[in-house]
């Protein structure tokens, strides 16, 4: 196929807007560029608009004025930006709303009603008073009936049924705004199947879920959610948690029917391969291992049974064949990326393609090709390919191995991808990452620097052999460390996980990572080193088996 559609003829030329640039490297590459209002009138709204907004409002001398022309130029709803402009100039807090905000207790007893409302505004600082502080406080409350009724229920001596019959809206409301003690203390039920279904159908059911199953403390809770009818209208995601919360129940029948439920909605292959390899689990089944074996999708489930199959990966690359000339592209520049990525979209057929092998023709643009590739062959073809070898080739193997792993997962390797979040580069670093970085190894701080992918990998690298150091070079909790933090990553390892030696293990314990980026994340990047690894170290091939017998908590 790809060698066909190299012999077509050049039916257009290029048609990119902006690569009508006079300088072949983006202005904001040059050393003293700084962004200014007129700069940003001159770039579409895109979210590589949006990260040197956020730039622009770091100006500290920025009128309100100016800086609101500069927001409104954003793209859309970025979290990031709009905390970022808020906290820049929203209104202040005036002196006595701010004590009464950060009033004690003690203080709040001879308050206003205003200043009470105030301070015990977060029913996770009011659950934690004693009833009889509860009591006082609902006594100066008549002028605020919603806070009043919320602390009455609290001091209630029977929460959990008043919440109960209130239904499912308000339980919910108070179970996640309450602290953890007081919802282990007192939420903590055996909850009845009539009231599960009308949970089942909230909203933030799911929410609901994620704040249970990952607990330590509400097993109460997580025995009852096996009572669940498999029958009922739920999500595939829905039915893998509580397929996994039935494992941890010991609950295997009702596991393999949410298993299977979640397999017959999901969407994503990589969803289906997931409950396909739990079905497996559960059942010991050989046939749903031989049907997971012939998935194209490359995922942690479908490489171990190929591998426990002998079964050979035939869709995996490491090359793609390029015109080798020279591009007028700038590969620092995110807006050019940004209009590729939202051209390819939909719509990405042969004469399209042609348009970008012609685009995409030097090595420095191997990895944007394989991303079009990947996209035009539906992601049934899979490209391992292994760019800026001669920065990469400085670092022993081990590193290497794990720095591609990581790169593919974050950027597929695109030096100028920018995150929601205003990650950078090849290896997406936060720029708040990279200023630190930038101090601790002595180095004048330029935060575009962070789209030349030499600069993205020495930073990267620094940070990796901290996390590495942390913990004991291990690839999927170096991982997580990288996507979550390490201080979220020692969090979860100290719950207990990656310890025990099962027939289910380490795949449950993947699955108990509670942020579900995080949990999918380091899936993703030690599939990635599995490949990596096999290919890059030759001399030291490992099998996944192998590499999932590692996975062993240092905490």
């Amino acid at each position: 196929m790809i060698k066909s559609i190299l012999k077509l003829t050049l039916i257009f030329s290029l048609s990119f807007n902006l690569f009508a640039l006079e300088n072949p490297q983006a202005d904001f590459m040059q050393k003293d560029f700084k962004v200014t209002l007129d700069w940003l009138e001159n770039r579409p709204k895109s979210s590589a608009k949006d990260f040197f907004i956020l730039q622009f409002l770091e100006d500290e001398n920025l009128t309100y004025e100016i800086a609101k022309k500069a927001y409104d130029m954003r793209k859309g709803n970025n979290a990031t930006l709009d905390r970022a402009f808020k906290q820049k100039f929203s209104e202040k807090i005036s002196p006595e709303d701010r004590f009464c905000y950060n009033a004690s207790i003690l203080e709040l007893k001879s308050s206003s009603s205003k200043c009470i409302a105030l301070g015990l505004a977060s029913l996770k600082k009011a659950s934690d008073l004693s009833k009889n502080d509860l009591n006082f406080f609902i006594s100066k409350l008549d002028s605020y009936p919603t806070l009043k009724k919320d602390l009455q229920t609290i001091a209630s001596t029977k929460v959990y049924e008043e919440l109960r019959d209130s239904g499912a809206t308000r339980f919910l409301k108070i179970f996640f705004e309450v602290s953890d003690s007081y919802r282990n203390k007192y939420l903590n039920k055996n909850i009845d199947i009539n009231f599960l279904n009308e949970l089942s159908k909230n909203k933030d059911f799911e929410k609901f879920l994620r704040y249970v199953i990952y607990s330590k403390d509400l097993k109460s809770i997580q025995r009852s959610l096996d009572n669940l009818n498999t029958n009922i209208t739920l999500s595939s995601t829905i039915s893998f948690m509580l397929g996994i919360n039935a494992i941890n129940n010991k609950d295997l029948l009702k596991a393999k029917d949410f298993f299977n439920k979640s397999y017959n909605n999901s969407y994503l292959k990589s969803d289906k391969d997931k409950s396909l390899y739990w079905l497996y689990l559960t059942s010991n089944d050989n046939s749903f291992l031989d049907e997971l074996a012939k998935s194209s999708d490359i995922n942690i489930y479908s490489l171990y049974a190929k591998e426990l199959l002998n079964v050979k990966i035939d869709n995996v690359f490491y090359s793609i064949e390029l015109k080798n000339q020279a591009t007028s592209y700038d590969v620092y520049n995110p807006f050019l990326w940004d209009e590729v990525t939202e051209d390819t979209k939909k719509n990405l057929d042969e004469i399209k393609l042609q348009k970008y092998y012609n685009i995409f023709s030097s090595k420095d643009t191997e990895p944007h090709m394989a991303f079009i590739l990947e996209r035009f062959e539906k992601y049934k073809t899979q490209y391992y390919i292994t760019p800026y070898r001669e920065i990469l080739k400085n670092y022993d193997i081990d590193k290497q191995v794990l720095i591609y792993s990581i790169a593919r997962q974050e950027s597929r390797f695109i030096p100028s991808a920018i995150s929601f979040s205003s990650a950078q580069g090849m290896m997406q670093i936060m720029p708040f990452l990279s200023k630190d970085i930038a101090k601790e190894l002595g180095q004048n701080y330029n935060i575009y620097e962070q789209f030349n992918p030499r600069k993205n990998i020495e930073f990267a690298s620094y940070h990796l052999d901290k996390l590495n150091r942390q913990f004991d070079n291990n690839p999927l909790f170096v991982a997580y460390a990288y996507n979550g933090g390490a201080g979220y990553t020692r969090t979860q390892l100290k719950k207990g996980l990656f310890k025990e030696k099962n027939r289910f293990e380490p795949f449950l314990s993947m699955e108990m990572i509670s942020y579900n980026e995080t949990k999918d994340y380091g899936k993703k990047v030690l599939t990635n080193y599995y490949i990596y690894n096999n290919y890059l170290n030759s001399e030291n091939k490992i099998s996944l088996s192998t590499i999932l017998q590692s996975l062993v908590s240092p905490y």
